[in-house]
């Protein structure tokens, strides 16, 4: 998992004591209530000569007062233990301690109002002794305090309240009193420092980071909760943006119908505290003579009372900076016990080199920052100084790695925690600069690991997305179904129950809507022709602008999608048999395509003769004019030919045939007196491919003409009770009965079967011939316009 580092504030209203804690004799102040005295050589070596040293301990509670018990002493000869009653050596002096003559217990008096003790160590230059070891303690003078907070989202059970990013808690605090509550006070101390008076308080927590708040119960008296530190304070734990990298699309933008992988990725994020968070910001170094720029950086994080143990404790020092002339800088890097380590000192070689780009204009304007890094690891080999060589007057000095000019070393048993501060000192008039950022990194080995922690892996998982086709673990295969940006979700969630979301998008290009040509035909049987296959290049295109789209002829769909071997010559193409070919439609901006068919095809159209249309004169309306059901004839026109693949037009004279112009509009219900109807079949997709034909229109006089007899004998003369004309009559219907009057035959014009002898109804129906005889007929024409008849028929065989 990566390492995610940010600053965490982490603000308590009193210095956080830190159990069995080692306090080497060093100039210090530190705020405890418990731990181990020693001197210089810590519990196990002797001090060294020359020292002067200062310490002070004090307690974080303002109504305790410090103890501390010496379990052994030894001094050598000429060395000295000074012990003060107060927080500085101009409180009252307690005792001067020589030899083996330990101070045993100190306790701070009732006059010290501080509640601290103050030692000061002095060794001369030559021998030395195994030293001391003493227990530090506060006397507590007040009533036992006891806070306790309750919040919403309440904490886990290691008691680590776990929110999301930009979520509110809520604290409601209590507290015991052992004598008596009577006009005690509460507060929060909130995170970022603020004081919230009262007995809630909410905040707001906007970013990862590890979050401290503290309730203070407080009586008249000004005691308070020793809780300070411990289980009644709130630990608050936010989540970390998870890291998505690797979350991509195998393409970010397709052709329309195309399909592409999308790889879902995530990992946890480890937050690590800051303990120096770097200066940045714009910052004018100015110019004259002794002029000095001074940021610090205020170090916490680590334990009460660390110290520097090595050279390797610091890793680095950078500075982003620029300035017009090197040669009169003093920079210097201060520890909080005002241990100094030179980076660069005045005078130097420097000269007119710049530091950075910087503008030796004599204006204010800042120039281009160049990161030097004060590191003694092993990319450094020359200080700033010793790097001049080569460089001329008016050049930047190379960025990189510099050796600083005093030994990180030099910081051996300073305090880590405190202010460290950036000293620049401009010793000469004219030359000006900006500092654009300085930084702090010590050895991640000595930071505290408790200023970590890691979120873990709820689930991981794309969002419901209808152009998901596939998923294989974490990979999703889309096909996208609309044209543009379409965007695609990768949800992961952690154990805080924090949801984050990566989007990966894909542009898509417009869908290619060329169409499907008609075939080009050759209107012949066989032999060889030149076609332009360029003829169909607007149908393929459908309206798409021909200045972005560009068409390319292949014999092989394998070509067309390769784009190989196009066909030459498409505007004269030779063929002599049906030929299939391939056109790949391609947008020119995105180089995406699509393939279609264009075949060419040798057919020919034949109108094949059919017999004339007749239709009786309605005898209501003897005007010899009748209405043709023209369509009726072009099955037989086309034959075999698949009425798919031609097309019938009538029209009335042969020149608009020819000319396939003026049809006649409703061939279906063509209203004539009889004439000459010209019919023209073309191929449907080549209409200059056709041939014509022609067909007559006869309009009959046709009465109703009722015979008196028949014969139904089969020799097939008069065979049948036809009665010519009366299919005209839509609705009529036909009765025969016998000299009983019963019927014997009947039919209609829906289901009309001429009479031949044989009864379809009453006793005998189905039963043979009718007996030779005289029978009697009704015919009802149900016609407004004509009678029915009655009369009588004779069938004689």
């Amino acid at each position: 998992m990566k390492n995610f580092i940010l600053s965490c504030i982490s603000i308590l209203f009193f210095t956080v004591v830190v159990t069995a804690q080692e306090f080497a004799m060093t100039d210090g102040n530190f705020t405890t209530c418990s731990g181990s005295f020693t001197d210089s050589g810590g519990l196990t070596g002797d001090y060294t000569n020359s020292e002067d040293a200062i310490i002070t301990f004090c307690s974080p509670f303002a109504t305790d007062d410090m103890q501390v018990s010496f379990n052994s002493f030894a001094l050598a000869s000429g060395d000295i233990l000074f012990v003060y009653d107060g927080d500085d050596t101009t409180a009252p002096l307690v005792g001067v301690y020589l030899g083996a003559n330990s101070p045993g217990i100190v306790l701070a008096s009732a006059a010290n109002t501080s509640g601290c003790i103050t030692f000061r160590f002095r060794s001369d230059s030559t021998n030395v002794g195994a030293g001391w070891e003493a227990t530090v303690a506060c006397i507590d003078n007040c009533q036992t305090i006891t806070s306790s907070v309750v919040s919403v989202p309440a904490p886990d059970i290691d008691n680590v309240i776990r929110i999301c990013q930009g979520e509110t808690v809520n604290f409601t605090g209590s507290a015991n009193f052992s004598a008596d509550s009577t006009g005690a006070t509460y507060q929060f101390v909130l995170s970022d420092g603020s004081i919230v008076n009262g007995l809630t308080a909410s905040e707001t927590y906007t970013g990862p980071g590890i979050y401290r708040v503290d309730f203070v119960a407080t009586d008249p008296t000004g005691c308070r909760d020793r809780s300070i530190g411990e289980s009644s304070d709130v630990l608050i734990q936010v989540s970390t943006t998870p890291d998505f990298t690797g979350t991509q699309a195998a393409d970010t933008s397709i052709c329309f119908g195309e399909s592409t992988d999308i790889t879902g990725m995530v990992e946890t994020t480890e937050f690590f505290a800051d303990v120096a968070p770097p200066i940045t910001g714009q910052t004018f170094l100015p110019d004259g003579s002794g002029v000095a720029y001074q940021t610090c950086i205020d170090v916490s994080g680590f334990n009460v009372g660390t110290t520097f143990q090595s050279a390797s404790d610091l890793a680095s020092v950078f500075i982003n900076m620029e300035h017009s002339y090197m040669g009169d800088l003093d920079i210097t890097l201060t520890a909080p016990d005002g241990t100094e380590v030179n980076f660069l000192t005045y005078p130097n070689s420097g000269g007119g080199r710049f530091l950075g780009q910087a503008l030796d204009d004599g204006s204010n304007t800042p120039g281009v920052g160049f990161l030097y890094n004060f590191t003694e690891g092993g990319t450094a080999t020359a200080t700033l100084d010793g790097s001049t060589a080569g460089v001329a007057g008016g050049t930047p000095m190379p960025a990189g790695d510099y050796l600083p000019e005093d030994p990180f070393a030099n910081f051996i048993g300073t305090p880590l925690n405190g202010l460290w501060c950036l000293d620049i000192i401009d010793n000469l008039n004219i030359d000006n600069g900006y500092i654009f950022e300085w930084g702090i990194n010590f050895n991640p080995a000595i930071i505290p690991t408790a200023g970590s922690y890691e979120p873990g892996e709820v689930i991981e998982e794309w969002e419901a997305n209808g152009d998901i086709t596939a998923t294989n673990g974490t990979v999703i295969t889309v096909t996208p179904t609309t044209a543009g940006q379409n965007c695609y979700n990768f949800s992961f969630t952690d154990n805080f129950g924090c949801t984050y979301v990566e989007t990966v998008c894909i542009d898509v290009s417009p869908e290619i809507t060329a169409a499907l040509p008609n075939d080009i035909i050759v209107c012949q049987s066989t032999g060889a022709v030149t076609v332009d296959l360029t003829l169909r290049d607007t149908q393929i295109l459908n309206g798409l602008d021909d200045t972005l789209y560009t068409l390319t002829t292949f014999n092989s769909t394998a070509d067309a999608n390769a784009a190989l071997n196009p066909v030459l010559t498409p505007a004269a193409y030779d063929v002599s048999a049906d030929e299939t070919l391939f056109v790949r439609v391609e947008e020119v901006a995105s180089g995406c395509f699509i393939v279609v068919e264009l075949n060419v095809f040798y057919s020919t159209a034949q109108y094949n003769t059919v017999a004339d249309i007749e239709a009786c004169d309605d005898p209501t309306n003897l005007d010899g004019r009748e209405i043709f059901d023209l369509t009726s004839q072009e099955a037989a026109i086309l034959g075999s030919q698949d009425p798919t693949e031609f097309t019938v037009g009538y029209f009335l004279n042969q020149l608009d045939a020819d000319a396939n112009t003026n049809a006649i509009s409703t061939p279906e219900a063509f209203e004539s007196m009889g004439e000459t109807i010209y019919v023209r079949v073309s191929n449907t997709q080549d209409a200059d491919c056709y041939d014509t034909g022609t067909f007559n229109l006869v309009v009959e006089s046709c009465e109703v003409l009722v015979p008196e007899g028949f014969s139904p004998n089969n020799d097939g003369i008069n065979d049948t009770f036809s009665i010519p004309g009366i299919d005209q009559f839509a609705n009529f219907e036909l009765k025969i009965f016998n000299r009983l009057g019963s019927v014997v035959y009947e039919t209609r014009a829906s289901n009309y079967v001429e009479f031949a002898g044989i009864p379809n109804s009453g006793l005998n129906s189905g039963d043979g011939l009718l007996p030779t005889g005289t029978y009697f007929y009704v015919i009802k024409f149900n016609d407004p316009d004509t009678e029915d008849v009655a009369r009588w028929v004779y069938i004689n065989y």
